[in-house]
């Protein structure tokens, strides 16, 4: 099915000139140079901003805006504000630096990427949705976060939108659904998964979506800008939740979007425009100045996950441990290939079954623990939880099961903390 998006044909020209590229990863003191900034806005916590007179009042509500301010920015806090627009900067940079050295290079002046924040990460989700799918489409849907699983059955249950769920990690089960289903929009994927944290090959999906002009839309939630760029691997579409790695703190919701300039002008804004899942300013603010030390928090927080996961994986009350950073992991050699680390997501199944987790939860529910049962994650505190009871209770329990989300399964998200003090503090919660 040809001819699905206009804009199409020139996105996946610029993708191949300048998004995608064999580096899989920035540099990191590039990145952590971007990160700290030079210019943090002070907070414009106001709703409304006066206009110098008509002419320039007229000409923002035609979208036509100043030198380095956003079209539309500088009406209402609903459509732009400073401290949403310095995020959205750091942001497409830390995803695009690489786009704009390329296109610097080869003297293109019209943009590639656009970037948007939203007020959490299901508004950037169901946001980017509803910018282009349409009855009579059909959606490919890996293994999601909760909510959003239960966003795509509302599409197919309210509008008939086809909705495809599968293993995107076998990567022929993409190919398969996408020959037999010609009315497949985009393919929606989270890589590592929640929680089971299988990775999906980006490279080898968008190969598959790119010959087909679907999107590939690509949850980046789990890795944060620091371990994972999906442009450079061929993804379409890039989503995040501001509320994990981005904030680090648990203090803040946010999300965001970055996708091609002309689809996210063109139709994703004007869903933003009116459907007004925008961010306070505070919010905006706290998120950018959070952002300034991620790469350094994410560093620390990988180097203890990765001696946890080979910990619990030696533990004798643990059946399996799933890390991307483990060589038993299925999907190591992808996630060596594409993530910068095996992450700081760690998830285990107990030989004690679901009594054992229960145990060990309630243990960290205790004020005296170095961890909280909590279901974030991404936080300088270290979170742990029960996927079947808590963040997947949502998706039915056949489908659950069938995706690994066994009542036994326990997700951790590693802190700060420091290795000896989780270990330490794991080991007793196992004893119980």
């Amino acid at each position: 099915m040809k001819g699905r998006f206009s804009w199409w044909n020139e996105w996946v020209k610029r993708k191949h000139a300048y998004a995608q590229a064999t580096q899989k990863q920035m540099d990191t003191d590039r990145f952590n140079s971007i990160c700290a900034g030079t210019g943090l806005p002070n907070i414009h916590q106001k709703s409304t901003f006066k206009f110098k007179d008509v002419a320039d009042g007229a000409a923002r509500f035609l979208g036509h805006a100043p030198s380095g301010e956003k079209p539309y920015a500088r009406i209402y806090t609903r459509l732009g504000n400073p401290n949403t627009e310095y995020l959205e900067k750091i942001l497409f940079q830390l995803e695009c630096e690489h786009i704009i050295d390329n296109a610097l290079a080869k003297d293109e002046k019209s943009p590639t990427i656009a970037s948007l924040v939203f007020a959490s990460g299901m508004a950037a989700i169901t946001t980017i949705i509803m910018g282009f799918v349409k009855p009579g489409d059909a959606l490919i849907v890996g293994n999601v976060y909760g909510c959003t699983d239960s966003f795509m059955r509302f599409l197919q249950n309210r509008f008939g939108i086809e909705i495809l769920f599968t293993d995107a990690t076998n990567t022929d089960n993409i190919k398969q659904l996408i020959a037999k289903h010609p009315n497949v929009a985009a393919v929606f994927i989270e890589t590592p998964d929640n929680p089971t944290l299988a990775v999906c090959d980006i490279e080898a999906i968008s190969k598959i979506t790119e010959a087909h002009e679907a999107m590939l839309i690509v949850d980046n939630t789990f890795c944060s800008p620091y371990l994972q760029q999906p442009f450079r691997l061929g993804a379409d579409v890039v989503i995040h939740s501001l509320t994990k790695y981005v904030n680090g703190h648990s203090a803040s919701i946010a999300g965001a979007a970055l996708g091609p300039y002309e689809f996210f002008s063109k139709d994703v804004y004007p869903v933003y425009k009116d459907f007004g899942p925008t961010p306070s300013p505070f919010d905006s603010w706290l998120n950018s100045l959070s952002i300034q030390d991620m790469g350094v928090r994410i560093e620390h927080q990988c180097a203890t996950a990765q001696k946890l996961a080979e910990f619990l994986e030696n533990h004798p009350k643990v059946n399996r441990v799933w890390f991307p950073g483990l060589k038993s992991h299925p999907h190591y050699e992808v996630a060596k290939k594409q993530m910068r680390y095996g992450g700081t997501i760690i998830s285990f199944d107990l030989k004690g079954g679901y009594d054992a987790g229960v145990n060990m939860m309630n243990y960290f529910a205790r004020p005296d623990t170095p961890m909280e049962l909590a279901v974030s994650l991404g936080s300088v505190i270290s979170y742990i939880e029960h996927p079947a009871s808590m963040t997947h209770s949502a998706v039915p329990e056949e489908d659950r099961c069938l995706r690994g989300i066994t009542n036994s399964l326990v997700r951790l998200s590693v802190g700060v903390e420091g290795f000896s003090t989780l270990s330490k503090a794991l080991d007793a919660s196992l004893k119980l």
